[in-house]
């Protein structure tokens, strides 16, 4: 327990100091920026704000990771990362896109829970309920449930023991909880219950 305990505590400093970093050369490509629009050197000008914006975006996948359950009832947690889409995230929507995503697993079950933030990704949640509740009727193994006050998107597919579980968390969150191997996809929604989704709109 104690040596849990160390880790967490060491991983906090790191994740503290890479954010700090990352803020300080964000604040300095911008300056460097602003010297070269001065300059008239406005390529140059633009490689140094886009360096800017993914060590900001770096920043804001680090505060989506505090929002990870470490310690889900039920199930054990196995790790989480962060990530910056970049240029893939400009395909679907925006190069801003960040995502924090957790592993878990019960019995023979394996479960993520990703939370992500701009983009077509951020946004996902409301489309995909929107389709939904128009096409809800056509759509097998998909129906509409309410998770912690928030509207979500629940697919499952029985015969491959598969199921996925999208909720919209205000204008610019979406909580996607996948699941592998399982036979009921409510252990979805018991999952996605251990995510403090109105801290999680309160902070963003």
């Amino acid at each position: 327990m104690k040596r849990l305990i160390v880790m967490a505590t060491l991983l906090l400093v790191v994740i503290t100091l890479s954010a700090q970093a990352a803020k300080q050369e964000a604040l300095e490509s911008l300056d460097t920026a602003k010297a070269l629009i001065n300059k008239g050197d406005y390529v140059k000008a633009q490689e140094e704000m886009n360096f800017a914006q993914a060590k900001i975006s770096e920043i804001v996948a680090e505060e989506l990771l505090k929002h990870i359950p470490e310690k889900p009832k039920g199930f054990v947690f196995d790790s989480k990362e962060t990530t910056s889409l970049g240029q893939a995230g400009a395909i679907i929507g925006s190069a801003n896109a960040v995502a924090a995503v957790g592993h878990y697993s019960k019995d023979d079950s394996s479960f993520d829970v990703t939370i992500t933030m701009g983009g077509a990704l951020g946004q996902a949640g409301g489309l995909m309920s929107g389709l939904a509740s128009m096409f809800g009727g056509m759509a097998t193994g998909t129906t509409q449930i309410r998770v912690s006050g928030y509207t979500g998107t629940q697919e499952f597919d029985k015969s491959a023991g598969t199921g996925s579980l999208t909720i919209k968390v205000g204008n610019k969150i979406s909580v996607i909880v996948t699941g592998e191997d399982i036979t009921n996809p409510d252990i979805l929604k018991t999952l996605a219950e251990q995510v403090d989704m109105a801290l999680l709109e309160k902070s963003f």
